[in-house]
């Protein structure tokens, strides 16, 4: 086994990209009773995987003993199991998370052999490989000795790596043994990490339409992968100049004196030099009071103020709450703050979308956060006093939030985060 690379967790950002560049599908080989472990490196290893903008879906095929889908975030759904024994569509099977498309398993089944050999895994293969894209299938050493594919290599998760004398089923090769640490380590204990749980339903509001992997009609279904939300380094559009004096808040009237009273129409307040509009997206949860929580765990555990941004999708699709950690002068300066997040254990390698989002709405000193909060609003306390909700990347992005401050009775002021640099307060 000396000659087997071997893959620690912490070092996966660097090690996973080059064994996998020239793959259409790699087989994440599961190796312990520790599921939801086995589940987090596999979900790693697909975020790393796209990180560069490569389409990447992870299928999970430990079919007895599913996992995958509580790690991302997603309740029961359809999956594999329902595309291939009841004629689902892949498109409604498959959901975008976080940049990565997640096929869970879905329905229960009497014949895991049939799932792991049918005809249509090749075919998949070939269409991922014509387009560039990377099949990653989550399953057991059985499940790998039965898939009618012959994947293009193996990661083995082990978080105590493997004997001696182990081997893997056929020709297939292997890639190398993903565990916890170098070497092996007694207790085990698993390496602290953030879930990123999200809305049901895919993104269909945030991703664009690429090609469709051109393979057989019977063999896809019309499935399309869709393109990956990279890195988003949007300028804010030309706004008026921002006024020479303070800007002027409009005083509560008597009969509405629980209401916060500021300015509830945007500012269009130019953004400075040293406007700290950078920040690092960690996550995205269908519930506010989760991301909340996620948000306040952040300031309190780790000493990293964040931000809840809610982002709707378009029609009548769901609100995701995105968490933003950090605000910084530079993209430069929040990657290297998005390093140390990795470092710490913070987030796990590979996590993290650098975006500038430089707009958020101020609340008014004296606000209470508790009382906003309970009005459905994602207010969060900055490291200086000062109470924000959301981040935008422009004033217009404000526009549900907007909504969501007028049906609550509260005006806020939306501005720049200003400040000196660094990852200091707004």
């Amino acid at each position: 086994m000396t000659s087997v690379r071997q893959l620690p967790l912490s070092r996966l950002g660097h090690l996973v990209p080059p064994l996998v560049d020239d793959a259409a599908l790699v087989a994440l080989v599961t190796m312990t009773n520790d599921l939801p472990w086995a589940a987090k490196a596999a979900w790693d290893i697909a975020r790393i995987a796209a990180r560069e903008g490569r389409r990447v879906a992870l299928v999970d095929l430990c079919l007895e003993n599913p996992a995958l889908h509580e790690t991302v975030g997603l309740h029961a759904t359809e999956g594999i199991v329902d595309a291939f024994e009841y004629g689902v569509s892949l498109n409604k099977a498959a959901h975008e998370v976080t940049g990565v498309f997640i096929i869970p398993v879905g329905s229960e089944t009497a014949n895991p052999a049939e799932v792991y050999g049918h005809a249509r895994w090749p075919k998949l293969q070939a269409g991922f490989r014509s387009e560039g894209a990377l099949l990653l299938a989550l399953l057991p050493l059985s499940g790998l000795a039965q898939l009618s594919a012959s994947p293009d290599g193996a990661l083995v998760l082990a978080p105590e790596g493997v004997s001696p004398e182990f081997a893997l089923p056929g020709d297939v090769p292997l890639l190398g043994v993903v565990r916890d640490r170098w070497l092996p380590s007694s207790p085990r204990v698993s390496p602290p990490s953030i879930t990123v749980p999200v809305a049901d339903e895919p993104r269909r509001g945030l991703r664009l339409a690429l090609a469709a992997l051109v393979v057989a009609a019977a063999a896809v279904g019309g499935w399309a992968l869709l393109a990956r939300a990279r890195e988003s380094i949007v300028v804010p559009p030309a706004a008026p100049p921002a006024p020479t004096g303070p800007t002027a808040t409009t005083s509560p009237t008597p009969s509405t004196a629980s209401t916060i009273s500021t300015n509830l129409h945007p500012q269009r307040v130019a953004s400075h030099l040293d406007t700290l509009g950078w920040t690092i997206q960690l996550a995205a949860y269908a519930s506010l009071d989760k991301a909340l929580a996620h948000a306040d765990r952040l300031a309190a555990d780790a000493g990293v103020p964040a931000l809840v941004t809610p982002a709707p999708q378009s029609g009548n699709g769901p609100v995701w709450y995105r968490v933003l950690a950090g605000s910084y002068a530079t993209r430069a300066a929040a990657g290297s703050a998005r390093a140390g997040l990795w470092r710490r254990g913070i987030a796990g390698e590979g996590v993290g979308d650098l975006l500038l989002a430089p707009y958020s709405y101020h609340a008014p000193a004296g606000a209470s956060l508790d009382t906003l909060r309970r009005r459905g609003l994602p207010a969060v306390r900055w490291s200086n006093g000062v109470i924000l909700l959301g981040a935008f990347e422009a004033p217009e992005q404000a526009a549900y939030t907007q909504a969501a401050l007028k049906r609550a009775g509260v005006r806020a002021n939306l501005l720049p985060r200003m400040g000196a640099g660094g990852g200091g307060p707004p």
